[in-house]
């Protein structure tokens, strides 16, 4: 695999490290705090960074100030930052290596470099198993584990790209190909085009009338760093980020079938194939010929799109989130396909940030950007105010307070967006809400959410959840597994017994579009909608930017087979309110 050191997980890993390195030496708490936010940002940028600095548009990343914006400038010119390097001197370079597994913060990362001298992952695995890690002071037999078991999921997820990442570096380049001359149609492939949580590699199919042409002017496309190989069909190239990209050109009289055969999954298409050999049929990348007598005949039967290549098998159109041979094609032969939600059948926003907690823009500014993006709704759904640490009546007047403010908001919006007021709500390690509910009644709806204690036993985390579904002040249950792709996993939970309580209790499951969370994910919506469970899709936004997410909830309702009405947020804003029990 290619070095990625311009993508943007190289970048957020950079600005990680800058932020560990300044926490280790103790430096000012609003350095550690710059860096780390510029970092959250570009992790969840749906542009490549690198792309933003050379069109001159890094003031568009939120968190990314003047100083950090001329170090980027500086490391796209240069490959590296003499200001960083500063910075990480008399440190050991292991802890770089092994900081950010869970569990394992910038001043822990210090003292197991140092210590136990490792400077890989690997040398941690070592360390672990050796049992040398639970006789550090401050450690124990359970950090160890924690620390084995970040390790071993780490080592499952390396080399996938989460799914927005790899959809804007697709849309860009499809962008650039179909103004080439010959293209006809150009199209995601694999797990990308199925809308796969996170991404392997990123493909793309071309139909053009003119392969030779296409495939030399894609590799001198100005985003291509390097040409890995081209040649015939096909072509391999490496971007200026590092990501690698592969195209796949064919005739436009049979692209159908290249588009089918390269979207896969693998298991969808060794059925299909079983279907064709049935009927007499042969498939490749190629397209479809007649199989007779164990022999291939014949010329290529026409197949421009999926639609004519299916309908070879007798079978409709097949989406491409539900090709995993999970029923589709038994559902195809029967008629009873779902139809599945579709981001215009969405109507409204209801897990939305402020600057009221963690969220980078005013209420104002979310609401505004709501109604430009012709949401008939959005609900106000900043973390509750902490009653441990400000009591309950200081609580309940910021509570007030921000209500005050919502309802000014509804005056000033009436009869073009409808604004409802609610609150995140954590969920706590003792099963217990974090607001009581004399206070959660003040909300006009309330998402309940794990923030804390993650490694909990299955049985305890099931309960935190139940609890939450039994509250009558909870409405929907938040990014309910818990994940962070790519980081965390998610947590052990008996989803029966969830599902069970949300069915009695019919409450609403969030699917959010979070890019590192795309939580719940589709194998459990897919189960929780086959008990009648209804869900609520939302992007969790923290700045305007991410209402884009959107799409992205979507692909994951969809690939968990729902229809429109599976989804309450579909609805305009008194039948929604109806659904989702809002107070009023």
């Amino acid at each position: 695999m290619e070095p990625t050191k311009f993508s943007n997980p190289a970048i957020t890993r950079l600005f990680r490290e800058i932020a560990a390195a300044y926490e280790v030496k103790n430096e000012n708490r609003f350095k550690i705090r710059a860096y780390d936010t510029a970092a959250d940002s570009i992790e969840h940028a749906t542009s490549e960074v690198k792309d933003l600095w050379e069109e001159g548009r890094l003031s568009e990343l939120p968190g990314v100030g003047e100083g950090i914006s001329s170090h980027l400038d500086e490391y796209f010119r240069t490959g590296k930052v003499k200001h960083f390097e500063e910075i990480k001197k008399g440190l050991p370079p292991g802890m770089f290596a092994i900081f950010g597994l869970e569990g394992v913060g910038p001043k822990r990362a210090y003292r197991l470099a140092k210590e136990l001298k490792v400077k890989t992952i690997e040398d941690l695995h070592q360390a672990a198993r050796k049992g040398k890690i639970e006789k550090m002071a401050g450690f124990g037999r359970r950090s160890q584990e924690l620390i084995l078991k970040a390790i071993e999921g780490r080592e499952q997820h390396q080399e996938r790209i989460l799914l927005p990442v790899a959809f804007s570096i697709a849309e860009r380049l499809i962008e650039q190909i179909l103004r080439l001359p010959g293209v006809v149609r150009a199209d995601p492939l694999g797990s990308l085009r199925r809308m796969v949580s996170t991404v392997g590699d990123i493909d793309i199919g071309i139909a053009t009338t003119k392969p030779q042409e296409v495939v030399r002017a894609f590799t001198s496309l100005p985003d291509v760093a390097r040409v890995v190989g081209a040649g015939g069909a096909k072509a391999t190239v490496v971007l200026k980020t590092g990501r690698q990209v592969d195209i796949r050109v064919h005739d436009p009289q049979g692209y159908g079938a290249l588009l089918q055969y390269f979207t896969g999954s693998k298991t969808h298409n060794i059925h299909t194939r079983k279907i064709a050999n049935e009927r007499g049929l042969s498939l490749s990348e190629y397209g479809v010929k007649q199989y007779k007598g164990g022999k291939i005949i014949g010329e290529y039967l026409p197949a421009r799109t999926e639609e004519e290549f299916y309908r070879l098998l007798g079978l409709p159109w097949i989406p491409p989130e539900l090709r995993e041979d999970a029923g589709e094609i038994e559902a195809a032969q029967k008629g009873q396909l779902p139809k599945l939600v579709e981001v215009a059948d969405m109507a409204g926003e209801i897990h939305v940030h402020t600057t009221h907690s963690d969220g980078e823009e005013t209420t104002a500014s979310m609401v505004e950007e709501a109604l430009r993006l012709g949401r008939k709704y959005i609900g106000i759904s900043d973390h509750a105010p902490s009653v441990l640490t400000r009591g309950v009546a200081s609580a309940k007047t910021e509570i007030l307070n921000r209500k005050s403010e919502i309802e000014a908001l509804r005056e000033k919006y009436r009869g073009r967006i409808e604004i409802f007021f609610g609150a995140e709500v954590n969920i706590d390690a003792q099963a217990r809400m974090a607001l009581p509910d004399e206070l959660l009644e003040l909300y006009e709806y309330a998402v309940g959410s794990i923030h804390t204690s993650f490694d909990q036993p299955k049985e305890m985390t099931t309960r935190r959840l139940i609890t939450a579904l039994e509250n009558p002040f909870i409405n929907l249950l938040g990014h309910p597994t818990g994940r962070l792709l790519g980081e965390r996993e998610a947590y052990e939970v008996d989803w029966e017994k969830v599902f069970e309580v949300a069915e009695r209790q019919k409450k609403i499951l969030e699917i959010n579009a979070y890019p590192s969370r795309l939580d719940l994910p589709d194998d459990l919506v897919r189960s929780a909608r086959l008990r009648g469970i209804k869900f609520v899709i939302s992007t969790d936004a923290h700045r305007h930017e991410h209402f884009r997410n959107l799409r992205f909830g979507v692909a994951v309702a969809r690939r968990g087979w729902c229809e429109k009405s599976d989804i309450i947020n579909v609805n305009e804003a008194d039948r929604f309110a109806n659904l989702f029990k809002v107070r009023r």
